[in-house]
């Protein structure tokens, strides 16, 4: 710790909250920064010296005694008041929501026609027998059970 973070005891200030007490303990560097945050605020009315912990871990503690105030709550950052940004979500939305119903639209007609697939492939079967049975197979013959060539 260095002179700096001490302050003298005897310095008197107004208390505007409750005088707490209380001991910090961690390493010289943590200690250091809870202190200067305390200082920096207003709030430390006093700190003991900074002393090693008895177990030899490089820790240290230290007693504060600072005003403990509710935090004031933040201001409310500045709103820009653009006209940029509901124009992109009337337009950003709906694009949105006719690319999202069109995918599923068509991800509903694929499954379907998997779906159909071996009705489909039945039908065309059919029809290809059929064609191949009523074709013409010459001149005089109109097909299937022909009167002229007994076919």
């Amino acid at each position: 710790m260095s002179a700096r973070m001490m302050r003298p005891a005897s310095v008197v200030r107004p208390v505007a909250g409750a005088v707490v007490a209380r001991r910090v303990v961690g390493t010289p560097g943590e200690v250091a920064a809870v202190v200067a945050t305390l200082r920096d605020s207003n709030r430390l009315l006093s700190m003991s010296m900074p002393a090693q912990m008895p177990n030899g871990d490089g820790r240290v503690w230290v007693t504060v005694r600072f005003i403990d105030r509710p935090r004031a709550a933040r201001a409310a950052a500045p709103t820009r008041a653009g006209r940029r940004w509901p124009v992109v979500t009337a337009v950003a939305v709906p694009s949105t929501a006719a690319v999202a119903v069109a995918g599923y639209l068509t991800v509903q007609l694929v499954t379907a026609l998997i779906a159909l697939l071996p009705l489909l492939a039945g039908g065309l079967l059919v029809l290809a027998v059929l064609t191949l049975l009523l074709r013409r197979s010459g001149v005089c013959c109109p097909g299937l059970h022909c009167p002229g060539c007994k076919h």
